[in-house]
């Protein structure tokens, strides 16, 4: 009995105590608050984290920048750039590696003095310090510029200088000539001829046409005549009178005044159509 009682009393005693161990871990309010307190935990560790990520990127920037990139630029040796105007381009990039620099060719342009490859240009110039590692930017000649001259046969002759300008050419002289099938001012040809190759800027000849040649005619007497007679006379014959001047004294025709005293050319001479010719009136 004694025993039995003593049992049941321990079961009591031990019963409670279970109870209090399941309510105490189980209760839901607890556990909500403890949530809220790891995520502000965790949070906190993270920012840490990355504050100190973002000093260490921060601080290795400061070094990088105003210790790594002075020492590099700073053990650079400098050269003076070497001469390299007038070699060749094969020359040129030996001389400059024999000093440790590089070289860069930016363009090309045609040269009548300077061969084809050779440098015609450099920068920097030579004698500038640089340093090992740089390139040397140079100008290369191409040589001649040879071009082949434009047809300008048939062309007006203002097109035909345009055109041939156009072409590299240059028109150095214009020579007129009278052609019986070619209209006047219109291109017969130049020289040197279309197709032919020379060097950009030679001077080109444009032969440019008067058209047919006037007809040759034998100046007649004007003597005498009246200004509009004459006048009349000449168009007739395919001549201009350029001038006509009064002055006194007789003709030796007897007229006194308002008649032809004096023409130029005189009658009888060699003339062609379009020629001018001047006349003196007597005043009497």
């Amino acid at each position: 009995m004694t025993e039995e009682r003593t049992g049941h009393m321990q079961e009591r005693q031990e019963t409670p105590e279970r109870g209090r161990t399941a309510s105490h871990g189980d209760d839901p309010a607890r556990d909500a608050g403890a949530a809220p307190n790891r995520i502000r935990l965790v949070a906190k560790r993270v920012l840490f984290y990355a504050s100190a990520v973002v000093a260490a990127l921060f601080i290795a920037f400061l070094l990088v920048n105003y210790v790594v990139m002075p020492l590099l630029v700073r053990q650079g040796d400098l050269v003076p750039a070497p001469d390299l105007v007038g070699r060749s381009l094969v020359e040129a990039t030996s001389a400059a590696e024999a000093v440790g620099l590089g070289v860069r060719v930016d363009t090309e342009r045609p040269d009548p003095d300077v061969p084809a490859g050779s440098v015609l240009q450099q920068i920097p110039p030579a004698g500038t310090d640089i340093k090992c590692g740089r390139t040397v930017a140079v100008v290369t000649s191409t040589g001649l510029d040879l071009r082949a001259v434009p047809r300008l046969a048939g062309l007006p002759a203002r097109q035909a200088q345009i055109d041939a300008e156009s072409a590299g050419f240059a028109v150095s002289e214009i020579v007129e000539v009278h052609t019986p099938t070619v209209e006047r001012g219109m291109v017969v040809g130049s020289d040197p001829g279309d197709g032919s190759i020379h060097p950009a800027g030679t001077g080109l000849r444009l032969i440019v046409s008067l058209g047919p040649r006037p007809l040759e005619l034998v100046m007649p007497s004007l003597i005498g005549k009246t200004p509009q007679e004459a006048r009349v006379i000449a168009e007739g014959l395919g001549l201009v009178v350029r001038s006509t001047k009064y002055e006194r004294g007789r003709s030796r025709s007897g007229a006194l005044r308002d008649v032809v005293i004096v023409q130029e050319p005189p009658a009888g001479a060699r003339v062609h159509e379009g020629d001018g010719i001047t006349l003196r009136i007597g005043k009497g």
